[in-house]
């Protein structure tokens, strides 16, 4: 939704009209960290200022309402597309996208050190423009998990090999965005789980990544999701899917995290779905996406009883 790379008017409404319905936090769309991480016509400028001041109007108003403000920081790596970006894709290995045509260029250490300030750059221009915090977007199979992943990591220097060598480049991000931007700025992870996908990451080395990541202590939330650039009908899941899909990996986390608190993102379309993960305690938060879309007064209805005024998602 942006006018010529930068937030405009509508931009600020769709936010401050889920801030006025009940969201208690809101995750802003993403925010391209480097020049070679653009993958659509709308996204905003990478490593521009000139974003500075329309965020600092959403964020205002938003926080006004009271929702606290965070933005997602992303890089798709070899799912990018050259065509909008202009520039090669960038990933571990050099690997091909599976999900469109397109080909990738395989990292030069240089590159990886220019992506981790890039990163860093963004989480700090978010602080500037009064976000609360930032998500550092894992999930899908994106630049971080294809480093994650010895499927797409087949690196032999210290980006690659064994499990510590794979976490290096997103640890590298979020401790420096820790650094960066202090203590009381709130650092999310976003990841998910692909059962479908053939190379995919198992549910327990998952687990085991994300753990190693909330060791650190530098990880105030993981959000989960499902699906991934190759399961993709998993990543906006219809309605042939059931319900509240990343519950396996939220109720793993949640017994085995020891400061990061666990989002479920992925099918929780109904005030029940919501209610009865965190009455289970699988999960601490719920994210409603497609289903704010569909109303945006979905969390003030909830609180106030009414659930049978929302206008549901019916996840088509």
């Amino acid at each position: 939704m942006s006018e010529n790379g930068r937030p405009g008017t509508q931009h600020l409404h769709y936010y401050l009209e889920r801030a006025r319905g009940g969201a208690g936090m809101i995750v802003v769309e993403p925010q391209p960290v480097h020049d070679t991480a653009v993958l659509t016509r709308g996204n905003f400028r990478p490593d521009d200022d000139a974003v500075i001041p329309g965020f600092r109007r959403i964020t205002e108003a938003c926080k006004a309402e009271g929702a606290v403000m965070v933005q997602q920081l992303y890089h798709v790596g070899q799912h990018g597309d050259a065509d909008l970006s202009y520039r090669p894709n960038w990933s571990p290995s050099g690997m091909p996208s599976y999900h469109d045509s397109d080909g990738s260029h395989a990292l030069r250490a240089s590159e990886i050190e220019d992506l981790i300030q890039g990163y860093i750059r963004a989480a700090e221009r978010c602080r500037k423009a009064g976000f609360d915090g930032v998500e550092v977007w894992a999930a899908y199979h994106s630049l971080i998990e294809q480093f994650w992943r010895p499927w797409s990591n087949r690196r032999t220097d210290e980006w690659g090999g064994s499990l510590e060598n794979r976490m290096r480049f997103g640890r590298r991000i979020v401790d420096g965005i820790r650094q960066a931007c202090g203590e009381d700025f709130i650092i999310g992870l976003s990841a998910s789980h692909a059962e479908k996908d053939p190379v995919a990451l198992s549910l327990d080395d998952m687990t085991e990544i994300l753990c190693g990541y909330d060791a650190t202590g530098h990880v105030d939330y993981i959000s989960c999701g499902s699906g991934s650039y190759i399961d993709y009908d998993r990543v906006m899941p219809t309605f042939v899917h059931g319900e509240k899909l990343s519950a396996d990996l939220t109720r793993r986390l949640k017994t085995q995290v020891s400061h990061a608190v666990v989002t479920a993102e992925s099918q929780i379309r109904t005030p029940d779905n919501a209610e009865s993960m965190l009455r289970a305690q699988e999960a601490d938060l719920v994210s409603v996406v497609r289903g704010q879309i569909a109303d945006p007064f979905w969390g003030r209805k909830v609180t106030e009883n009414r659930d049978d005024d929302i206008r549901g998602c019916i996840s088509c």
